[in-house]
This record gives structure tokens, C-alpha cells and sequence, in this order.
């Protein structure tokens, strides 16, 4: 195995590497280190995932590059986020320390004249984001003309954010000769489109690490309700005294109502995501890592750029739209040699794409349940005990207070001693504690779930795509949030979270979908509840306007009609694929 000693590193950054303690590399640092050191003009796409070292693969060699006696920017470094851009900018900092090169983070939300004022001091390296570098190029308060190099990290995250058109607009400002290293954790038609229109003779370079969850990390899925996921959260947080660790949520409005739900719990909580300001993204990104608080609720691009090693566990709200989405998530805890938990809240109508999910990542999630009252309280008697064994220790020095307080306890019979101080502790250590029953919160067998039926269909020119768009746009709804949406020849269904139902059938009533006025309203997915029962059961009812529910058609009072079956509005689901 090779060893950084073994690099052609100047003396100052290998000081550097040892002062940090890296002196054994990563899988892709080992191969793409030397050939940038021996050949710096080469075009290198480089294939690894987050968490695998890429930084230094491209940092080391990118500080090799620099002339320190010319004050202009040699090389630039484009990153999706802002976070990133900071996390990168401090890990070169670090390792440059001792070699005089200046870098200068240039990202939205800070001050346009302390950025410009570091570019003017002679920073001979940028880090930054492409809307940012934009600005700066349009002002023409940055420079590229002497740019040797360009990286651009995570480049298939920013194609995926939209900055196409940023980054080509970038490249315009480098002169011809400068060369790209490009990383990425995949190759979509994006980056091949990068690679065909602005780079020449390319060195791929892959790292053997696939798309795979690490071994590191134990993972288990567990059937949750969505209107108990919050409470569920909580009861994992809670067994585990030492937690530390994210919740991702799909949507920015998810991340700050778990946040808020959790902390009214009196648990240790804050979030992260796109609409908060710079300022205070860092503060809390600086309290995560200070363990001011033990729980980040985040969505993904926010939390893209949070380098916490010690992180115990990874709580995944709900399935992630893209699997890759799912292993950059559980591979922020189980690092450095440590094991880190895993865990998947899915609804029983999503275990199909949980199948699909382990098939694409080549992995297994082994159920687990949600931990009972009985398995909390037995988690937080150690740190009773450990409160105890505290305070029964003798004080060197008796204050007055105390002396009152024993003179007062001596008032009282041992009995009443043993019960104040066991509510004390209770009231101490148990007073926020779930205790809502969530020994098994799957949906109750036998009862069948709610959606949406639109006297509309087929026939009327609806189709699927229009449903979804107009979920998308007036329900705010994203497409996790929908379980199904089946288009019939004169009927609609919808199936969705039913918290949801009735605020999204007013919307639709209120502004029908393509302008077609339709009567809409909650009906029972019969077949959908009761799977294990015969199909030709499964009629659907209707919730009527007095609240309860009358049956909407029956094989029994079908009016023999002209139509044909193929036009009749179906009473069954089918199963998803």
C-alpha cells in the first residue's frame, strides 16, 4: 500500500500532510495523485464517490500547479454548493499552510467587497459557486486569463442543480490552454456532454468503490405511517443516548416542521436547507459540528458539504427519488473505521420500490422495529445512573444551600425521599419522552386507505401527466409525496399521504384540473387496504358530505347499461409493479 512519504510532494505540504495526520491515501488519491504530479496538462474525469477522498485527490496536486510569485489566479475549483465550496476551501487551507499559496471562497450570500477585496490581494486559487463566479466574471472584478486549471467537483450534481449553462459560460472566460479535472460519482449524458464540447484526450480514472452502500453501515427499513414518521424518529433518537446524526426530508417545508415537531419534544434539534441565508447556514452547520446540538434535519443539496466524521446515525424520512441520493446519505455516518445505523421509513404501497432500491445498490435492509416505551427507558437508565453515581460523590466543600437542603431532607421519612427523587428523575430525564404507542404503526390490517376520485377521465382529455403536473404546481406536492395516480375512462384516483386529502381535494374543487369543472371527493381504496381479501369484494366507498361513507357502486345494484366494460369506471387497483 503506498504511503504519501512515497510522493513527489513539496517538503511543506508533506509537513503539512503529517501535521494533519494523512499519511496513508484513499483508493483514488493513490491513482490519480502521481500522474497529476507527473503530467498537470492532462484532462483527468475522475469517477468517485463522496466521502472517498476527492478533495486531495484534486487539492494536492492543484497546489503542485502554483507559481507563488505571481499574485493572479492560476486555477479555479467549481463546486455545487456552498457548503462544499467551504469545505474544500478549508481543507486546502489547511494542507497549504506552510507554502504561501493564498485561496480565496467565492459564494452568494457574503459580501461581493470582501470577495473582491481578496481576489485584488493576489488570491492565486478560487473556490466558488457558479452563480457567484458569474457575477464576479460579469463585473469583471475576477480574472481567469492565467488559469492553468480548472476543477469541477461533484460536476454531475451541478448539472443536476441546472448550472449547465453556468459552467459553460464559465469556460468562456479560461484561455484555450488550461486543462479540466473533472469529478463526478457518475457519468449521466451531461457529463459526457462536458466532456465532448470542452475537454481533449481524457485519462478516466475510476475508483473501485462502486455505487454501493459501505459495510460499515448496518441498514434497516422500518414500515411507518407518514403522519407518524416524526413520532417514530423520535422513538429511535430516544433508545439511543448517543445519537448523532441527520434526518434527510425530500422538501425544505418537511425539514422545518420535523424540526419543529422534535424539538417540542425537548430533543437537541435544528435544520438545514436552500432558503436559509448564509450567515446563519454557517452558524448551524458550526453548532452541528461543536455537538450543540445532535440532530441536523436536512435535505440533500443542504446537507451536501457537512464533513462530520463521527456520526452514529442516518435517518432517511422517506425513499429518495434517485438511489444514489440514498448511498451519498448513509454514507455520512459508518466513517473513519466506525460503525454508523442506517435507517428507512417506507409505507407499505412502497415496497416494490424498496426491492428496486437494494437491487440498484446491491445491498439488503433488514427490517427493524420501532423501539417500545420499555426499550427507552431501559436506554436511559445508564444516564440516570450515571447522574446518581454523580451527585451522591462528596463535595469537598459543603456550601450553605446544601447544608439547608440536608437538613431539610432529614425532615422527611425514607419513603417520601424515595418517591420526590424518583419523580424528580423521572421529570429530569423522561419528561419529553414519546409515549404514544408505536409498537407496530403499519396501517391497520383490514382498514383501507383514503384518495382522491375526480368524476373525470380519459374520455375528458385528462391524462396522468396533466394529474401529477397539477399536484407539482397547485398542491405542492413533490412526486415522493404521490402514491398513485390512475386515469380512467370517465374517473380519476389519487393516492397520497392523508394528511393531504382533503387540503388538495379543495384545491381541486376550488381550481379544477385543465379548467373541468368535476365532481370530486375521499373515497376508500377498498383493495388497496384489504389485499388478502377476494377481489371481487373490493368495491370502493364514498365519504358523503354528512362524514360517512356509503357504498359508491356494488356488483349487486349495477344498472345494466349499453356501455362496455372497457368504458366502465373500474372498482380495483392493481398491484404496483
Amino acid at each position: 500500500m503506498s504511503i504519501f512519504a512515497n510522493f513527489k510532494l513539496l517538503p511543506a505540504i508533506q509537513k503539512s500532510l503529517e501535521s494533519l495526520g494523512f499519511t496513508t491515501p484513499t483508493e483514488i488519491q493513490e491513482k490519480i495523485i502521481p500522474i497529476l504530479l507527473e503530467n498537470p496538462k492532462q484532462d483527468v474525469h475522475a469517477q468517485a464517490q463522496t466521502g472517498t477522498g476527492k478533495t486531495l485527490a484534486f487539492g494536492i496536486p492543484l497546489l503542485h500547479v502554483i507559481d507563488p510569485a505571481s499574485k493572479t489566479v492560476q486555477a479555479l475549483v467549481v463546486a455545487p454548493t456552498r457548503e462544499l465550496v467551504l469545505q474544500i476551501y478549508e481543507a486546502l487551507k489547511d494542507v497549504s499552510r506552510q507554502t504561501g499559496i493564498s485561496i480565496e471562497p467565492i459564494y452568494g450570500g457574503m459580501s461581493m467587497e470582501r470577495q473582491i477585496e481578496g481576489i485584488r490581494r493576489g488570491a492565486q486559487i478560487i473556490i466558488g459557486t457558479p452563480g457567484r463566479l458569474n457575477d464576479h466574471l460579469r463585473r469583471k472584478t475576477l480574472s481567469l486569463n492565467d488559469v492553468k486549471v480548472l476543477v469541477l467537483d461533484e460536476a454531475d450534481i451541478m448539472l443536476d442543480m441546472g448550472f449547465k449553462e453556468e459552467v459553460d459560460k464559465i469556460l468562456t472566460y479560461t484561455p484555450h490552454s488550461r486543462n479540466i479535472w473533472l469529478f463526478s460519482a457518475t457519468v449521466k449524458a451531461g457529463i459526457k456532454g462536458l466532456i465532448t464540447s470542452h475537454m481533449h484526450d481524457v485519462l478516466t480514472i475510476r475508483a473501485m468503490q462502486k455505487n454501493v452502500a459501505s459495510a460499515q453501515v448496518k441498514q434497516y427499513y422500518s414500515v411507518v405511517q407518514r403522519r407518524k414518521r416524526t413520532e417514530a424518529a423520535a422513538r429511535f433518537i430516544e433508545a439511543a443516548p448517543d445519537f448523532y446524526g441527520i434526518i434527510f426530508c425530500q422538501t425544505k417545508m418537511l425539514t422545518s416542521e420535523v424540526t419543529e415537531q422534535l424539538a417540542s419534544r425537548g430533543l437537541r434539534v435544528n435544520c438545514l436547507h436552500g432558503d436559509m441565508s448564509q450567515n446563519l447556514r454557517n452558524q448551524v452547520i458550526k453548532g452541528f459540528k461543536n455537538k450543540d446540538f445532535t440532530i441536523m434535519v436536512a435535505t440533500d443539496v443542504a446537507a451536501r458539504g457537512i464533513d462530520v466524521s463521527d456520526l452514529t446515525h442516518v435517518i432517511n424520512y422517506s425513499l429518495p427519488e434517485e438511489h444514489e441520493n440514498y448511498i451519498h446519505r448513509i454514507g455520512r455516518t459508518g466513517r473513519a473505521g466506525k460503525e454508523g445505523i442506517a435507517i428507512l421509513f417506507v409505507a407499505t404501497s412502497e415496497m416494490y420500490r424498496l426491492k428496486r432500491l437494494e437491487r440498484s445498490a446491491n445491498t439488503t435492509l433488514q427490517e427493524i422495529p420501532i423501539p417500545s416505551i420499555a426499550s427507552i427507558i431501559a436506554a436511559k437508565m445508564s444516564a440516570v445512573s450515571d447522574f446518581i453515581e454523580q451527585a451522591k460523590k462528596p463535595h469537598e466543600k459543603l456550601s450553605e444551600v446544601h447544608t439547608a437542603l440536608k437538613e431539610l431532607i432529614d425532615s422527611f421519612t425514607e419513603e417520601e425521599i424515595r418517591q420526590s427523587l424518583a419523580s424528580a428523575l423521572e421529570d429530569k430525564f423522561f419528561k419529553d419522552m414519546t409515549n404514544e404507542n408505536l409498537a407496530d404503526v403499519r396501517p391497520a390490517t383490514g382498514v383501507a386507505p383514503k384518495e382522491i376520485c375526480i368524476d373525470r377521465g380519459r374520455d375528458d382529455g385528462m391524462s396522468e401527466d396533466d394529474v401529477r403536473d397539477y399536484l407539482h404546481k397547485m398542491c405542492k406536492l413533490v412526486p415522493q409525496d404521490i402514491s398513485k395516480v390512475r386515469v380512467l375512462n370517465k374517473k380519476t384516483f389519487i393516492s397520497i399521504s392523508e394528511s393531504r386529502l382533503t387540503e388538495c381535494m379543495n384545491r381541486i374543487r376550488q381550481s379544477p384540473i385543465l379548467n373541468q369543472k368535476a365532481r370530486v371527493s375521499i373515497v376508500e381504496d377498498v383493495f388497496r387496504g384489504k389485499q388478502d381479501r377476494p377481489r371481487d369484494r373490493s368495491d370502493r366507498f364514498e365519504k358523503d358530505d354528512r362524514g360517512g361513507f356509503g357504498k359508491r357502486r356494488s356488483s349487486s345494484n349495477r344498472s345494466n347499461s349499453s356501455r362496455s366494460n372497457a368504458s366502465r369506471p373500474s372498482t380495483r387497483r392493481s398491484k404496483p409493479e
